[in-house]
């Protein structure tokens, strides 16, 4: 019987154990055109373990990203254009300036401003697409993390309306927040009630 604190860490937990060894068994057959079956096979079993991603922007190469972390990039298949790379894994974010004065809303904090007016910034595209989903899925597990309750994604899309001054406009029609509730540390931070986050607006 094998334990599960005597295996190989996973990757990406969201996606199981099982995922992991499609993937290492993919990337032990040698003829390409047969890994490059047997990826795309993976991929769309990832799909139906997480298909609320598919409502997020760009959601096929989402999958395909996932796929080139938990093989370490040791995959050699043929990726769709523009899937992440290691060095694009690794790059270091330029560090934002440091913002003295008052944030509209505490419990995001003072980088989610700064990302939020750096992605303002940039070309309406699949990057910045992707970065303004990553901006809300951050912005909804800061909140939770604060506050005991849970949040709907709309009361997320308002609040980053307003950050952005009208610039990033999502909604649950065509995205939705994808968050592990287990993911959530709430150790040694004091529990918010909904009055308590209003009167800090």
């Amino acid at each position: 019987m094998e334990y599960n604190n005597k295996l190989t860490p996973i990757a990406m937990p969201e996606y199981g154990r099982h995922i992991q060894k499609l993937v290492q068994y993919c990337m032990s057959i040698e003829d390409r055109d047969k890994r490059n079956l047997c990826a795309r096979k993976i991929v769309r079993t990832m799909s139906g373990l997480s298909p609320e991603r598919r409502e997020t922007p760009d959601s096929d190469t989402v999958y395909w990203d996932h796929l080139a972390i938990i093989s370490g990039f040791k995959l050699d298949i043929d990726y769709p254009e523009g899937t992440i790379t290691e060095d694009r894994m690794l790059e270091k974010p330029k560090p934002l300036p440091y913002i003295n004065n008052r944030i509209k809303f505490r419990y995001y904090g003072h980088i989610i401003e700064g990302m939020i007016k750096k992605v303002c910034k940039m070309e309406v595209g699949r990057e910045r697409a992707m970065l303004e989903y990553f901006i809300a899925t951050q912005m909804k597990r800061s909140y939770m993390t604060w506050n005991s309750d849970t949040v709907d994604d709309l009361q997320i899309f308002k609040d980053l309306f307003e950050l952005s001054e009208g610039e990033i406009m999502l909604t649950p029609e065509n995205c939705k927040l994808v968050i592990n509730p287990n993911s959530i540390d709430r150790g040694g931070k004091q529990k918010v009630s909904k009055k308590q986050l209003k009167q800090r607006r």
